[in-house]
């Protein structure tokens, strides 16, 4: 079953070209739909920008840079977006723009991914154009169109912006299982929210908290922070939190390969010791062990080499050859 997630982001503002240039995030908005329906599994994170808030924005959105002091950085927030939507169909009105912004923070971060590494990205302008021909399919035209509330958007915000579009977006589908690109898309029926419907912030399942903490770790092992307190002794780390730092290992000259793997690997193993408890490095490797079973079964099916599913498996075309009709003379 695909997941989606329809996402929204608001800003400081933005250039002539409509390019970040120099401005940033202040929220975040995620909603998961999943089967069709809107699961109740939503993100919300309001972030500091560092910087002012530009007029023209602040009368769109109604923050400014006085209101979101004291609100987290981007960077503290980052693992919990990054989290949320990794392996999904992201749906964004007009992708363009919100991931030129997202592809920011991630650079700032010196993560090698961009949001296309992460999720497989919709903009749901180019997806209204297609399917509602000759319409305006700005967000507030569309939410018209398919019968949609949108009264509560006074303001503009991402976490609203974001629950209306995942509404616009099954509106607009057509209530099917999958996208249908009919012509005549005004007269499929129209998706309708459930009366009282509440969609609580969601928590990280603990298992994927541990994941991504995981992971965490094996980048700061790579990732130098600082020289050292001598200016010769270099420390790796995580720029996103603390509690990863390091030394950084450097290969030596005269050492082998398989040498210095082991080393990396013990200070990985005295790390994981420090930051996961017994049980949580039981339910983490129990984890990993189900997505490389998953993984490998994935790479078989692909090779022709996962007997049970793949008709082209040695086993699989015996089976076959011994199952046609034998021809006799007579």
């Amino acid at each position: 079953m695909k997941r989606y997630v329809a996402l929204d982001t608001e800003t400081t503002g933005k250039c002539d070209d409509g390019t970040p240039g120099d401005h940033r995030i202040i929220e975040v908005g995620c909603v998961e739909i999943m089967g069709r329906k809107i699961t109740g599994r939503q993100l919300q994170l309001y972030v500091d920008p560092e910087r002012p808030v530009d007029e023209e924005a602040a009368a769109i959105h109604g923050w400014t840079w006085e209101k979101l002091k004291g609100k987290p950085k981007f960077a503290e927030v980052a693992d919990q977006i990054i989290d949320f939507i990794r392996g999904s169909e992201l749906l964004i009105h007009n992708a363009k723009f919100d991931t030129s912004f997202l592809d920011k923070e991630w650079m700032l971060l010196n993560l090698p991914e961009r949001t296309a590494d992460m999720a497989h990205i919709v903009d749901t302008v180019a997806l209204a154009r297609r399917l509602v021909p000759g319409h305006q399919v700005n967000l507030d035209n569309l939410c018209s169109i398919f019968d949609i509330d949108a009264s509560a958007r006074t303001l503009h915000g991402a976490l609203l912006d974001a629950q209306l579009l995942a509404e616009v977006y099954l509106a607009m589908t057509g209530g099917q299982g999958e996208l249908s690109f009919a012509d005549n898309a005004a007269s499929t029926s129209h998706w309708i929210r459930p009366n009282g419907a509440k969609l609580p912030l969601m928590q990280v399942e603990e298992e994927n908290e541990l994941i991504n903490r995981n992971e965490m770790l094996k980048l700061a092992q790579v990732h130098k922070v600082s020289d050292g307190d001598d200016g010769k002794t270099p420390t790796a780390g995580s720029d996103w939190a603390a509690g990863f730092e390091m030394p950084l290992l450097v290969k030596g000259e005269d050492e082998g390969k398989k040498d210095f793997k082991k080393r990396l690997n013990d200070e990985y193993q005295s790390m994981r010791d420090k930051l996961f408890t017994k049980e949580e490095q039981g339910i983490l490797d129990n984890a990993l062990k189900r997505d490389a079973a998953a993984h490998k079964h994935w790479v078989d099916r692909v090779l022709g080499l996962c007997e049970d599913d793949d008709p082209r498996s040695p086993k699989n075309k015996k089976k076959l050859l011994n199952e046609q009709p034998q021809i006799t003379k007579a």
